[in-house]
């Protein structure tokens, strides 16, 4: 029992321990900087009033990034800070012997600080967005364990044991979030799943989570709300297996038009016109030039045109399969 209380507890504080590379980055940055900054009246009007963002709270929060606004925005500043200030000065000194090229460095410069500056921006939101698709996408493989779960066992112990279950990233991190609060912060288990699916970035997993604890309390039947979800989904799933069968005929009738038929349309249209020239010219050099470069033409098309179209028709193929359908496992190792 004491084993696997210290086992739920190491996997719960899993979400404080591991730490990303920009997590780290923004810490350093606001422990060496930020804080002796924000202390100066003046930049910190300045930071609040044209740098700060109190909604990136939550968005932060959604994107699994353990960061205070602060943090984040005092980053981004000093990283465009910093790159500005470095072009300037290597524009600066390669302007004595090479002005032109000292322009284009410094034209480069602001070009680079305004597409980091965008990208550092959007970056959370991006995550987090991304982050939601894929919890939802894990939905359909979490619901049916919990169903079975449901019939003998209460909302409680459901969260408990569910995590053993789960072997996709992002949901699973959804849920340990929920252990975290009530195994270590020490709130109740109501208390723990309103405010861990106040950060989840998935809707449709927040809804649900919410309408659990609503029947838990109120002493409904949580199996029969679970069925009732899950046959939902059921629907939808065929929906959009249905709609995905259907894009996929459009694209094999593309793949058979374009990358099949079309290059053998070409190659023998190329020979025969090649053919042709041959027999008018009687044999003469221009000619002969001529026929030269159709096949030179014809093989350039086969060995460099066919594998780039075949891959990107692959990616495409894959990509327009549903999410769902596209998600990996957690590697353990």
């Amino acid at each position: 029992m004491i084993k696997d209380l210290k086992k739920q507890d190491t996997n719960s504080k899993k979400i404080l321990t591991n730490e990303s590379l920009i997590e780290k980055y923004c810490h350093f940055m606001y422990r060496i900087y930020g804080r002796k900054l924000l202390l100066n009246e003046k930049f910190s009007k300045i930071f609040y009033r044209n740098f700060y963002n109190k909604k990136y709270e939550k968005i932060l929060s959604q994107a699994n990034l353990r960061l205070i606004p602060e943090e984040y925005f005092i980053s981004i500043f000093m990283s465009l800070s910093f790159f500005l200030l470095a072009s300037i000065v290597f524009s600066v000194l390669l302007s004595f012997t090479h002005p032109i090229w000292a322009m284009l460095l410094f034209y480069i410069g602001v070009f680079g600080v305004a597409v980091i500056g965008i990208f550092m921006y959007n970056y959370p939101v991006v995550t987090a967005k991304s982050r939601g698709s894929e919890v939802d996408a894990s939905i359909p493989y979490v619901l049916p364990y919990m169903k079975i779960l449901s019939k003998e066992l209460s909302l409680a112990k459901i969260i408990d044991i569910i995590d053993d279950f789960l072997i996709y990233k992002q949901i699973k991190i959804e849920f340990q979030r929920i252990k975290y609060y009530y195994s270590v912060m020490g709130y109740d288990l109501n208390s723990s799943i309103r405010s861990a699916m106040e950060s989840c970035p998935s809707k449709n997993l927040s809804d649900m989570m919410n309408d659990l604890v609503t029947i838990s309390n109120s002493g409904g039947n949580i199996y029969t709300y679970l069925e009732r979800k899950l046959e939902n989904l059921n629907k939808e799933i065929n929906a959009i297996e249905s709609k995905s069968i259907d894009t996929l005929l459009i694209y094999s009738q593309i793949y058979v038009v374009i990358l099949l038929i079309s290059p053998l349309f070409y190659t023998i249209m190329s020979s025969i016109l090649n053919m042709i020239d041959i027999s008018a010219a009687a044999g003469d050099s221009i000619a002969g030039s001529g026929s030269g470069t159709g096949v030179v033409s014809s093989i350039v098309m086969l060995l460099f045109f066919l594998p780039i179209a075949y891959i990107a028709f692959m990616t495409l193929i894959y990509y327009s399969k549903p999410l769902y359908s596209r998600l990996e496992p957690i590697n353990e190792k």
